[in-house]
């Protein structure tokens, strides 16, 4: 692998960042449709993920600036993606759960590398948020929201396919181009569906109190 410049080092700091600031409005979203518990929850799960890339990008600038070479840096990605995925993905279940009556399904792989569980809990807990979120956007009819999280699936899964290519610095600078682009896409959408949820209300307003009148009977 050809040495990471600085330049590609301190371009990899932007998709954590425009992640987070993305991150700042689904927390908003968890804080505004289903209170504190959710709210948190999203926060302990953006949290994560951010500082999955986050501490990657100072790996990498670490090293590329021959400061040091912290792999636990590097190697920690998928462990803190993983759970922070899954908290993401449980607390994007629960902001829609007036809506969706259906139950989540999981599965269960075996494998081999330790890497490979996290990073099965990882593409399935990220792509199952993102999906939720579209849908959430869909149903409040911010079509622009919806797609800004299409966008971020499609970064993901672009970056997965890429990830299996030889790792030229050429392909470095792709990957981390779609990355940024999947990262805003994330971050416009978790926006859009704040204010549309902010300005036109909570979808599951009505319905979360047809549900505790219910269960209070």
């Amino acid at each position: 692998m050809e040495t990471y410049p600085i330049s590609l080092a301190i371009f990899d700091f932007i998709p954590p960042l425009a992640f987070l600031a993305g991150a700042f409005f689904l927390v908003r979203i968890g804080f505004l449709c289903s209170g504190k518990s959710v709210g948190r929850l999203v926060m302990a799960g953006t949290l994560l993920v951010f500082l999955s890339g986050f501490l990657t990008a100072t790996w990498k600038l670490l090293y590329t600036t021959n400061i040091a070479d912290i792999q636990w840096m590097s190697q920690g990605q998928f462990v803190f993606s993983a759970f922070g995925f899954l908290g993401m993905f449980a607390a994007v279940i629960f902001i829609v759960r007036g809506q969706m009556r259906s139950k989540a399904s999981s599965a269960i792989l075996s494998i081999v590398a330790w890497k490979l569980p996290f990073l099965v809990v990882m593409i399935v807990s990220s792509l199952g948020a993102e999906g939720i979120l579209t849908y959430l956007a869909f149903r409040q009819k911010a079509n622009i929201a919806a797609i800004g999280f299409i966008i971020g699936v499609l970064g993901f899964l672009a970056m997965g396919a890429l990830a299996s290519n030889q790792q030229t610095l050429t392909m470095q600078w792709v990957e981390e181009s779609v990355n940024v682009v999947g990262q805003l896409g994330f971050m416009i959408g978790s926006i859009l569906l704040y204010r549309n949820i902010k300005t036109n209300g909570s979808f599951g307003t009505a319905h979360r109190g047809l549900v505790e009148a219910t269960s209070s009977e």
